[in-house]
């Protein structure tokens, strides 16, 4: 019986394969426990439940680890489910890493020298000394080559923190050439360190998730602290340079409730807000796009995020292919 992906999954098939424990729950169902996961791999995420003896069954089974199913696919609220017959940890031997985590199309070592030299590129000696004292930290780059940019939403893949941090850096290029008044490099210095916390917010093995220290703090605070260590190395940094700079990072998401600590008051903090959002939900239009237009779709399912469809368009098979061989 062939390995199958979570895209491959159809309703009515019978399977042996492997996948990445997302969430193990214990559920009550007409007055009965069982047991619900989430299973994932590269390709995307579906539940399953074992109705009967679980507690037996996946004896030594945990969060994030890889485990071996044999199951049924059925479908439960029009949507698919594994209906769990056996499971267990596996092997190390057994399966490849590098199934589990979705990764960049882009090659990231070439998006990592694109991002020096941007930081290179910055006239204020004080800005680049500092932004190239955080980049070519190997602690920060080795994690810079892999971190993703979220971990269900947008840019979530191995690279995606590079690409969107390219894509916001881009953007806020274009938008000081637009409008005079903004400081080309405290601008382009926010977009490329805007969220470099999230080195720490996420941690991945077989899947993305929050670090305790991301949950508790969240990756604008974690950043803010990775720069503001960096320039307190720097001898003689201007403290109205350091100021403005850490109210663009601290301002980035735009609102309290979005997790800024303030709100941007500045014409660079502003622009970056709006350029974070920007490539954020372009990328994630894109993710939907490309997933679920190869499967023949016009619309998309419904997105909780967003609280809406998304038109995929008449033909949006052929859509999603040129989108992919691009």
């Amino acid at each position: 019986m062939a390995k199958k992906t979570v895209h491959e999954l159809e309703p009515g098939q019978s399977f042996t394969s492997f996948f990445a424990v997302r969430k193990k729950e214990v559920k009550e169902y007409d007055g009965k426990p069982f047991l619900l996961l989430e299973l994932g791999d590269r390709t995307g995420r579906i539940e399953a439940v074992i109705w009967e003896r679980f507690p037996e069954i996946t004896k030594g089974v945990a969060k994030r680890d890889v485990v071996k199913v044999q199951g049924t696919v059925i479908t439960y609220r029009e949507r698919p489910q594994i209906s769990i017959k056996k499971i267990r940890r596996a092997e190390p031997s057994e399966y490849d890493a590098s199934d589990f985590l979705p990764e960049s199309e882009r090659d990231r070592k070439a998006m990592y020298r694109c991002l020096l030299e941007k930081a290179r590129g910055i006239k204020n000696a004080h800005l680049r000394t500092l932004l190239l004292r955080c980049f070519e930290d190997e602690a920060i780059s080795e994690k810079l080559l892999e971190a993703p940019g979220g971990k269900l939403w947008h840019h979530a893949y191995l690279g995606g923190l590079l690409e969107h941090t390219l894509g916001v850096t881009a953007l806020c290029e274009r938008a000081a050439e637009l409008y005079a008044l903004a400081d080309r490099d405290l601008l382009v210095a926010g977009a490329l360190l805007h969220d470099i916390g999230k080195i720490v917010e996420y941690e991945w093995s077989t899947f993305f998730d929050y670090s305790d220290e991301g949950r508790l703090q969240g990756h604008i605070v974690l950043g803010e602290q990775i720069v503001r260590r960096k320039m307190e190395t720097i001898e003689g940094f201007p403290e109205e340079l350091w100021k403005q700079l850490s109210h663009i990072l601290l301002s980035h998401q735009g609102r309290r409730e979005f997790g800024s600590p303030v709100v941007p008051m500045m014409l660079e903090a502003i622009i970056l807000y709006y350029a974070d959002e920007l490539d954020s939900k372009a990328g994630a239009f894109t993710r939907v796009i490309k997933k679920e237009g190869a499967e023949g779709n016009k619309w998309s399912s419904w997105v909780h995020l967003i609280e809406r469809f998304i038109y995929l368009g008449p033909d949006a098979d052929a859509h999603s292919r040129e989108r992919t061989s691009e």
